[in-house]
């Protein structure tokens, strides 16, 4: 102990020196140690500035805020100076003759903030929500990004919202600044979204190992959202999910969509066939319309179900901000309803039903006259038989034609029920725990769904 005690001292004094030496100068360009953090932090700073001045025609990322629930969204921009941003988008109202502000500062790591408002703070605005249940969240989109690293010529940022989410900024092209908005808003508005004029059966086909999978395909344009469910009994995969992100060839997705060990990401657009094809290493999925079935619907015992569904009523006459119909039939509803009141002196629409399917079924139609309710009744025969593609056909038959006053306000819906092809039937979502809805899907029209649930008298 006293061998420590008196051997000590010399070795403190030493390093006091070592430390005091060392503190002299800190701009001492002969210093044997790198330089101080404040020095090394202002250079990195420095030489993030400069990377992003250095692409001739700036940068490009999409944004993928939340691909649990929302889309991708990009954005270019052209750092001009070391403060000012020229930035475009194919969302929300990009201004490119106008620079905003941007800076590079130190928080917690090197971070870029956009300090001035432009289109990426369109992304964070929790007052800019795509439907009510975002509501008060936005797009989850933020306008601080953490410098991560750089990968190639790529520069790597993290969200300072969400910081397992990775920005990619790439060089961007001269073209990219021409098709971000015509291109990728065009393929947005047009191409990825269901086409309200064509088949309501839009599917996803996976060719995987010489076997074929089925999928149903529900795209939320406000979000940029896919929800995807299989068809296909045997699927191995019943259901997923992605984010989309318009591209000028198509559309690319996250998360990516891994099958048998490869991952596809990337979905180009063909004009001729009007379809979506992702294509890697022999797996290929394709979207795609399909006007003629060669698959199974999900099955509805229509008349026959176990909770007794011996009534219909119309979806859209309750509950229009939820009804899953066609946008072919809200349309051919609204001019109905337009119709009945031009034609049976301002009279309106008020609901329809289907009555008494296990005995002497007959159409309902109810509408208001001098705020007093008032019903129009047609009865049917129907008959259920199997096509060749193995799913049902109901077919109802008006059995004496009613000679109402008011049948020529009721024509066009009695014309669209009785008709001669019949009706493809699907189970649909559930209303509640005791109520099923359906959709009738005309065999001569597959853009028309008419979305009804069941009730007990």
């Amino acid at each position: 102990m006293k061998n420590f005690k008196i051997n000590r001292y010399p070795l403190i004094l030493a390093l006091c020196l070592l430390v005091f030496n060392s503190c002299q100068d800190n701009s001492d360009p002969e210093l044997l140690f790198d330089d101080v953090p404040t020095v090394r932090i202002e250079k990195s700073i420095a030489a993030l500035k400069t990377s992003l001045q250095s692409s001739e025609n700036g940068w490009k990322t999409t944004y993928f805020t939340d691909d649990t629930e929302l889309g991708g969204f990009t954005f270019l921009f052209d750092f001009i100076s070391d403060s000012e941003v020229i930035m475009d988008s194919d969302f929300g109202t990009p201004d490119v003759s106008t620079a905003s502000l941007y800076d590079i500062t130190l928080g917690s790591t090197i971070k870029l903030t956009f300090t001035t408002k432009n289109v990426i703070h369109e992304l964070s605005d929790s007052n800019n929500s795509p439907d009510e249940d975002l509501r008060g969240q936005g797009y989850k989109g933020s306008f601080e990004f953490l410098y991560f690293k750089t990968d190639g010529e790529d520069i790597l940022f993290k969200s300072n919202r969400d910081r397992d989410i990775i920005i990619r900024f790439s060089r961007a092209s001269k073209e990219d600044w021409t098709s971000l908005i015509t291109q990728n808003r065009s393929m947005l508005a047009s191409n990825i979204p269901i086409d309200p004029l064509k088949s309501v059966f839009r599917n996803l086909t996976l060719e995987s190992g010489g076997k074929t999978t089925l999928y149903g395909f529900s795209f939320n344009e406000a979000r940029r959202f896919a929800t995807v469910t299989a068809i296909s009994k045997d699927a191995t995969i019943t259901d997923f999910k992605f984010g989309i992100a318009p591209t000028p060839t198509g559309f690319s997705v996250s998360p990516a969509v891994e099958i048998d060990n490869v991952t596809l990401d990337e979905f180009v657009y063909n004009v001729e066939k009007d379809e979506f094809v992702a294509e890697v290493d022999g797996v290929k999925m394709t979207l795609n319309y399909a006007d003629e079935l060669n698959f199974l619907l999900p099955f509805y015992d229509f008349g026959n179900e176990s909770r007794g569904n011996n009534s219909l009523r119309l979806y859209r006459t309750r509950f229009a901000d939820s009804d899953l119909s066609s946008q072919r039939f809200i349309n051919f509803y609204k001019d109905w309803e337009q119709h009945f009141t031009d034609t049976q002196s301002g009279r309106t629409i008020d609901r329809v039903y289907i009555y008494n399917l296990e005995t002497d079924p007959y159409v309902e139609i109810r509408y208001f006259s001098s705020g007093r309710s008032f019903s129009l009744r047609f009865p049917f025969t129907y008959t259920v038989t199997e096509a060749a593609n193995g799913n049902n056909i109901i077919k109802l038959t008006e059995t004496l034609p009613v000679a109402t006053v008011r049948r020529s306000g009721a024509l066009p819906m009695l014309e669209f029920l009785f008709r001669d092809s019949g009706f493809y039937v699907q189970k649909m979502i559930d209303l509640n725990a005791v109520q099923n809805t359906l959709g009738i899907i005309p065999v001569d029209d597959t853009t028309m769904l008419a979305q009804w649930y069941d009730f007990i008298n």
